[in-house]
């Protein structure tokens, strides 16, 4: 995995314009591209409330509770970041029993509909199911970072080394899990018993299900930045 990183950082040391470095994942300084689909259903009468605790993920994961499903492999996302200048930092993780955020460089993600040429942050398709509010209006909410995941395996079974983001389809998520590419630097709990779920898709703005977006993942360069995540 590390020599496949190494590879790629080689192959970008000049850009001008975004290039096609690895199946689906376009790069330049600063910035990486990849496509996607609109996951789940937010229109239905039946089922207007999604629940979120994804942001983007991999097919036949966690399409249910994310925005969106995207075909590009967690591990090629993380390398087109390290290509494109971004520094991972480290997953969520309990010190003394107490989670300690996610760090690594800030990264703003942002979305534009196919046909389109406006880009919007993909945290605005995200809404607070009681009031309404946008997720960028909560006190907690700080941003996205580059956690890049973990490599897991004991050696046994081949699976030494392998990038658990890639097992577990996780390539951005909205509550931290611990093995995502993207993470947001909150330490909000994914079980329901410690915080209970209050982010929905916003059916307001989220397309209906299958339509195709281009994201785009531009690395932050100040603090206001990373706090609005647009």
């Amino acid at each position: 995995m590390n020599l496949l990183f190494g590879l790629v950082l080689v192959l970008c040391l000049s850009f001008g314009e975004p290039k096609e470095m690895l199946p689906g994942v376009w790069v330049d300084e600063g910035t990486v591209e990849i496509n996607a689909s609109v996951a789940m259903d937010c229109h239905h009468p039946e089922t207007p409330d999604v629940y979120l605790e994804m942001l983007i993920t991999s097919p036949d994961t966690r399409e249910h509770e994310s925005l969106l499903v995207s075909m590009v492999k967690p591990a090629n996302l993380h390398a087109g970041l390290l290509a494109a200048g971004f520094e991972p930092g480290k997953p969520v993780s309990f010190v003394d029993g107490e989670r300690v955020s996610a760090t690594g460089d800030g990264v703003i993600v942002e979305v534009r509909v196919e046909d389109s040429e406006d880009w919007v942050g993909l945290v605005e398709w995200v809404s607070h199911v009681e009031n309404g509010t946008d997720l960028t209006e909560d006190t907690g909410w700080d941003g996205l970072v580059f956690a890049g995941s973990v490599l897991i395996g004991d050696g046994q079974y081949g699976q030494y080394g392998q990038y658990k983001a890639d097992r577990e389809g996780a390539l951005v998520s909205l509550t931290p899990w611990g093995f995502e590419v993207i993470s947001p630097a909150w330490v909000v709990s994914p079980d329901a018993s410690v915080d209970e779920p209050v982010w929905i898709a916003n059916r307001e703005v989220v397309p209906k299900i299958g339509v195709k977006v281009r994201v785009r993942f531009r690395k932050v360069e100040t603090e206001s930045e990373l706090d609005s995540d647009d």
